[in-house]
């Protein structure tokens, strides 16, 4: 992985930590994943109540979904500013804690048929996703300028393997006709036992990486306030529309892809979970395969080229008239996915000084969390009449996001950067 000149002390035990949490966190979201559909959907099930129309339930799907990324947008930047005043240790263990308490309202909220707990749920499931920006930092903190970039890939290649079997691992332990005691609420209790597992692993191994030279008080609002801050500097101007656009338009084509293909392939259920387990194995390889080629490669260059494969291979689900085609064409574009992320959040942190990583990385997750909180909102609608805008939408995206990180490249690359 590195070789041990450029490690700092303790620094790959933290590592090998970061890592472990983000794999186990991704598999604890997978594994609710397929159940939100279909428990909303069940008219057997007093979540809802039985005689409301579909356009109803889809309308509450669609807020289930988007209050976690809503909830991480307002919490990443405060998680990150908090982490640098008083630590990433105490960052994580406060925001894995409220994802532990999250899971449990879950629970609570499948035996009492309450929608408002399982929106309750979603909110503090925000903050420990929230957590993902106080990794980063951590990551970056130690780290150097030759070993960032593929360090970021692995963590990419662990959430990327995380998701593959969080969703297949989910849609077997909810099945009660595997094993009787199975049902809707088995996800959300397993989630939370891997969430609780991450908490015992922080608090048992993982030491602090960041150096508090100066004690400051905290104040909930200034990571709020940073948001407008950051947007203010020249060069991450451009670093955030385009991960902004990146964002968006992997959830624009990556929630609603489904439906284009049915439409086109007459995909079956089993098919489309076949799809998505595809997909985000190719997504762990590609991270994997980056770790060997991103050090090689100017970061800002790897995010313009891998963003435009991405729109390229998108456009491409709308030529074939057979699925084989698709099964091919899926590789390339994960992979390409898988390099564009790292290298993305790599040039966001490389533009940062040491003093402002959690600030600035809390502020970009906020961006991308809003970016994914506001796709299954409103794009819902259009795409359920129109399919074929899933492919053209997102490649649109993409090639936003590819000039996005070209124009980039003409503000410099300070390091100066802070807040």
């Amino acid at each position: 992985m590195d070789s041990p000149s450029d490690l700092k002390p303790n620094s790959k035990l933290n590592v090998i930590i970061i890592l472990m949490i983000a794999f186990v966190d991704y598999v604890g979201i997978g594994l609710v994943y397929p159940i939100f559909a279909v428990l909303l959907f069940d008219p057997s099930n007093l979540i809802v109540p039985a005689n409301s129309s579909p356009e109803y339930r889809g309308a509450m799907l669609g807020i289930l979904i988007s209050l976690t990324p809503i909830s991480q947008f307002f919490l990443s930047p405060v998680l990150g500013t908090f982490s640098d005043i008083k630590g990433r240790r105490p960052a994580l263990l406060g925001g894995i804690s409220l994802g532990c308490l999250g899971y449990m309202v879950a629970v609570l909220g499948i035996y009492m048929s309450s929608l408002w707990l399982l929106f309750l749920y979603r909110i503090l499931v925000g903050a420990s996703d929230a957590t993902a920006a106080v990794g980063q930092a951590a990551l970056a903190d130690i780290s150097t300028e030759q070993n960032k970039a593929r360090r970021f890939a692995y963590l990419s290649s662990c959430l990327g393997l995380g998701f593959t079997v969080g969703p297949f691992l989910g849609g077997i332990i909810a099945d009660p006709s595997i094993v009787s005691w199975f049902n809707y609420s088995t996800p959300l209790a397993a989630a939370g036992l891997m969430s609780l597992t991450n908490l015992i692993l922080v608090v048992w191994k993982f030491r602090e990486t960041r150096q508090i030279l100066e004690k400051r008080n905290f104040n909930f609002f200034e990571g709020l306030y940073n948001i407008r801050k950051v947007f203010l500097l020249k060069n991450l101007r451009w670093l955030f529309f385009a991960g902004f656009a990146l964002y968006f338009g992997w959830s624009f084509f990556n929630e609603f892809v489904p439906l284009l293909l049915r439409e086109r392939f007459d995909f079956s259920l089993s098919h489309i979970g076949e799809f998505y387990a595809y997909t985000g194995a190719w997504f762990a390889i590609g991270a994997l395969i980056a770790t060997r080629f991103v050090h090689r490669f100017s970061p800002e260059k790897i995010a313009v080229v891998s963003t435009f494969l991405v729109a390229i291979c998108m456009l491409n689900f709308l030529i074939p008239s057979q699925s084989l085609y698709i099964w091919w064409i899926t590789p390339l574009m994960l992979c390409s996915l898988a390099f564009a992320y790292p290298t993305a959040t790599t040039v966001i942190s490389n533009r940062t000084c040491s003093e402002s990583q959690g600030e600035v990385l809390g502020v970009y997750q906020s961006v991308c969390a809003a970016a994914m909180g506001l796709s299954p909102l409103f794009v819902g609608p259009a795409v359920g009449a129109h399919p074929s805008l899933i492919a053209w939408g997102g490649a649109l995206c993409f090639l936003l996001s590819s000039l996005g990180y070209w124009n980039s490249r003409k503000s410099g690359s300070s390091k100066s950067v802070e807040i």
